[in-house]
Formats: C-alpha cells, structure tokens, sequence
C-alpha cells in the first residue's frame, strides 16, 4: 500500500457512520472486478470520470462498507470475515477512509489503483446505489493483464443521425448515406435501460448533428433520468432561443460550438453555407451568453482560415463574449472520405507553425484561454518499439471499452469508420448491447494469429503480434487506414517503429 496510516487519526471516525462513496461503481468483470465513476455526482471531491480495475479480494473488503454502518461494526465484521485481529483489520481498511489523494495498492507484480474519498461520512442525503456483498466477488479465473473488457463495454455513443448543416471540405465523417436515425425510440429507451443494468458507465451523444434529430429533447430528458446526465453535446447549427431555454434544465451537459471562420467572403468555400450563416451562429453564442449556459468553441484551421487576419478577426470576436471556457484550435487533419478536399484546404509546415505562434502570442494576452490541439503534430510516427503498450498519446477505446451505435442501428468498433463493413460487430435492432460486445465480430478484433496478416505486413511475424492485438488493443485502426488505405487494414499502427513509409499525408 502506497500511502500512510495513522491509528490516531483514524481513532477520529470512530462513532460516526461511513458508507461506500455511490459516485463510484463497483462492477464484476467475469475475471476481475472495476471501479466506474457514476455519472450522477453526489461528492465534490470525487474523482471524476474515474476506471481501473482491481482485485475482487479488496472489492469485498469494500462491500462491507455498501451500506452505511458504523467504524466498529465494519470492523467486527471484517476481522471475523479476515480471521484477522481487529487491529490488523483497522490496518487494512484505514486507508480507504476519507482518502484525500489517489492510492495505489501491489499484489503480485500488478499494481491496483484507487480513486479519491472510496469510504465517506454517511448523510441522508447520500442516495446509495447499490448494496454489494463479498460473494459478489467470487471468480473462478483472474486476468489482469488483458485490456478489452470481458462482461460489455464500459461506455457506448449512439450517433443519431449523419445529416448536418455544413458541408465542411475537412469533414471526417461518411456522408454518402444520408441516414435520419431509424433506430425506435422505444429500443433507444432500451439501450439507456440496458446500460443502467450494466452500469455502462457513459452514454455519448454523436452526429452528424444532434439537433436535427427530432427527439433531442425527449433523450436528453430520458438520459437525464436515467443517471446519464453528463454529455457533450457539439453542434454547428444556428440554436434557436426557445431551445437554449430548453437546454438550461440540463445543467451537466457541456457545449462545444463549432465555430472556424468570421470572414464571410471564405465561408461558402470551406464550410459550403452562406453569409448569414456566420451571423446567426454569433447569435446563438449570444444567446448562450445571455441564458449563462458555459460553452467551447473549436476551430479548425486550414489554408482558408489560418491566417493572422482571420485568426484576429475571430480572437477579438470570441473575447467579447462571456460564457466561453475555452477556444480549441486543431489543424484538420486526412479524413478517410475526403481525401481529395483535403489536399485542396491542408496547411503546409510553415503556415501550420505560424499559426501556432500567433496564437500563443494572443494566449499571453490573458484575454482569453486558447487551447491549441497538437495531438496529431506529436503523434509520435514510427516510434514506439515496444509494440502497442508504449504508442505515445491517449490509448484506443475502439473494442477495448467502447462501441459506436449507427443511426441505422449497426454497430462499429470506432467512431471513424462509420459503414466500412469490415469493422462492423453488430446491429442494436438485432441483439443486446453484452451480445454485441461478446460476438464473433467483435472478438475477432482481439484473437488475431499471424494467419490473420498477410505476407507484406511488418505485424505477421512480429514477435509483439499477441501482445499488441490481443492483450493489449491499442492500435489506431483510422489512422492505418487513412496513411495505407483500406486494403493495408493489417499494417501496424503508424506510431509503431516497424510501420512503413505512409502512402498518404496524414497532416
């Protein structure tokens, strides 16, 4: 146990009642067990947005403490459970108590981590979600090692519809079909039951754009209800006032407000709308000022909009209004259906690096936070030489702990490839989410052999092939499909130092 232990301090809770902290979730993954954070936050001090996976011996010590009970009580139960003194029983749990910083437990070469304040002051007010009992964490197999989750995923985004309001030249998304969502809502309804029983700790919100679905309000609404109350919601569509005032029941949800261009003359060239487009969307920041609903706007820079002019135009606008958190700058990037607008609109080094010093010059004016995306400049190509576990950069949830609902109810393993039939593990319409996750569709992305490759792919007589595919999925499928196209599928992972040389730009 990393941390430090006190008798003193914890002769301190003694008297009073303590319980499981509910903003967090204690889930049987077949071989292990997880700790979810709840979306519906009862504590300050919790940590937010929080996953591990832990040993199901500590989850039981844990379960004595699901229902509010007082330090003595725990103990006593806990010493008989342990065949342990309770002095060595206070020992084991202090730690848990109240805990202001993150711990970190080893067993066995495996370290398990803990989020903050695990074991709280019990108050009335606390709604308890669950009540668990040691036997709830019986397995008769233990992994800890395999990073695809066993039981279902642990968050799942439901793209409602691939229409939008812009015809964006660095658009990532398939627009070919033009597909309103055709899932019922009665089985959206249900997807939003079966998560809650699962206890899927986050459902996402996609598009296309969200507003143009019909029943925006009734989901947020069920959502809501269902412990499902955090969301992103991003939107390049003129809000009207009577649906802001709508969104202000929804104080959990977080706006991002596509917003790339104030020049008029460039609008119609990049994003395919007309001039009273740009005025209607500063009206609907307005409107968000107006109605104190916090919002970001992210831009998207290319050679149309990258500029010192344009990048001043829109930092002076942008600082007027008081609501903004944060303008996000990204460079667009190859999208796998564009590619052909993308040689047209992308930056080259010099006008990339340019354009980040003149918005660091402006980020010193303290005027306004400007966050500037760099993840795909310091993406670390051809680097990585201890296969998928050391790529640089966030690790990839696609068939690891997420899966991507389409509208008309298909299910893919990553947000980017939309209908690209290869990727496709299921249809929501056809089968449940936990049959989803364990068909033969989806598990054949983690129990790849080299009869998978073909000749030509660096990965087929890799040494690192089990590691990398199987235990540990990290491996971008997008991005090998956008630098190798589609029939190179089986390249590695361009991070990887044994990738070749990219057929395509990917910046």
């Amino acid at each position: 146990m990393r941390g430090s232990y006190s008798q003193n301090n914890f002769r301190n809770y003694m008297g009073k009642k303590y319980v499981l902290n509910p903003d967090y979730n204690y889930k049987n993954d077949i071989k292990r067990t997880l700790i979810t954070y709840n979306s519906i936050n009862q504590c300050e001090t919790s940590s937010k947005g929080w996953f591990s996976i832990i040993h199901p011996i500590q989850a039981m010590l844990l379960s004595f403490f699901s229902t509010p009970t007082t330090l003595e009580q725990a103990l006593e139960n806990l010493s008989e459970f342990l065949d342990l003194s309770k002095l060595e029983a206070e020992k084991i749990i202090s730690p848990y108590i109240e805990n202001e910083e993150i711990i970190h437990t080893e067993y066995d070469g495996v370290v398990f981590s803990f989020p903050k304040k695990i074991i709280i002051e019990y108050s009335e007010k606390l709604k308890i979600n669950y009540e668990y009992k040691p036997e709830d964490f019986v397995f008769q197999e233990l992994d800890f090692e395999t990073q695809r989750l066993f039981h279902c995923p642990s968050s799942i985004t439901v793209m409602l519809t691939n229409q939008c309001v812009t015809n964006c030249l660095y658009c990532y998304a398939d627009r070919e079909k033009n597909i309103i969502c055709s899932i019922p809502f009665s089985r959206i309804k249900e997807i939003i039951s079966e998560s809650k029983k699962l206890r899927i700790k986050n459902i996402n919100l996609g598009g296309g754009e969200f507003f143009l679905y019909n029943r925006w309000y009734e989901l947020l609404c069920e959502l809501s209800n269902s412990g499902y109350d955090r969301n992103l919601i991003s939107t390049k569509i003129p809000i009207n006032e009577n649906d802001i005032k709508k969104l202000k029941q929804f104080p959990n949800l977080t706006f991002q407000i596509s917003f790339d261009l104030i020049t008029k003359e460039k609008i119609n060239q990049l994003l395919g709308v007309q001039k009273s487009y740009i005025d209607k969307m500063k009206h609907t920041l307005e409107l968000m000022d107006k109605y104190e609903l916090p919002y970001h706007v992210i831009s998207v820079l290319t050679n149309l909009n990258s500029g010192k002019e344009e990048l001043s135009e829109m930092y002076n606008y942008l600082s007027t209004l008081k609501r903004i958190k944060e303008w996000q700058v990204r460079i667009a990037y190859r999208s796998l259906y564009t590619s052909n607008e993308f040689e047209k609109i992308k930056l080259d080094k010099q006008s990339r690096d340019d354009a980040f010093i003149y918005l660091d010059e402006l980020n010193k004016l303290n005027t306004l936070k400007i966050g500037i995306d760099k993840s795909y400049i310091n993406r670390g190509f051809f680097t990585a030489e201890q296969g998928s576990k050391s790529f640089p950069g966030a690790s990839c949830s696609a068939n690891r702990s997420h899966i991507y609902i389409l509208p008309d109810g298909n299910v893919t393993i990553c947000e980017q490839m939309y209908w690209k039939n290869k990727f496709i593990i299921g249809n929501i319409l056809e089968n449940s989410i936990e049959e989803i996750w364990n068909s033969p569709a989806a598990l054949k992305w983690v129990n790849f052999t080299k009869d998978d490759f073909r000749d030509e792919s660096p990965c087929k007589n890799c040494e690192l092939l089990d590691e990398c595919y199987n235990k540990y999925p990290n491996k971008c499928w997008a991005d090998v499909l956008k630098v190798y196209g589609d029939e190179n599928w089986d390249y590695p992972d361009p991070r990887c130092k044994k990738a070749p040389a990219f057929i395509n730009p990917i910046i």
